[in-house]
């Protein structure tokens, strides 16, 4: 199968080892004359991760022929090390669930591998694209 886009949803995935990078905004900070407290920042994003098992990290949720890919926006890549690019391939998708959140809904992936969490606002008709999809590549 070639992987032909089926839908764009413009979301945010919950990465669960996401590292912020600050540089930038210290950087900013200091070239404006602001006090820039980093560990202060750091603090809150920890406690964050804790409680939500992760960052949100903002971008695009692309749903092909044969995976779901995620890939972050400019501004999440200038923020955040590393690469928190990520494809799951239909075929590993065994349980795909909409749960509740506050202000958009998220859906939640479920692999071998990991349960996958998105948030975006569409969020039921986009799950249904999925479900379309790799009940489609089942038949």
């Amino acid at each position: 199968m070639s992987n032909l886009k089926i839908a764009k949803k413009l979301c945010n995935f919950l990465i669960e080892d996401a590292k912020e990078d600050l540089s930038l905004v210290g950087n900013l900070a200091d070239l404006s004359g602001f006090d820039f407290h980093g560990l202060v920042v750091e603090s809150v994003l920890n406690q964050f991760k804790e409680a939500y098992g992760g960052l949100w990290v903002g971008g695009a949720a692309i749903l092909t022929q044969d995976h779901i890919n995620f890939t972050p926006n400019t501004l999440n890549e200038i923020f955040h090390k590393g690469d928190n690019a990520l494809s799951i391939p239909l075929a590993h998708i065994f349980n795909i669930d909409l749960e509740f959140g506050f202000l958009t809904k998220i859906i939640a992936v479920t692999t071998p591998y990991g349960i996958f969490k998105f948030r975006c606002f569409g969020a039921q008709s986009f799950m249904q694209k999925i479900e379309s999809q790799i009940q489609h590549r089942n038949t």
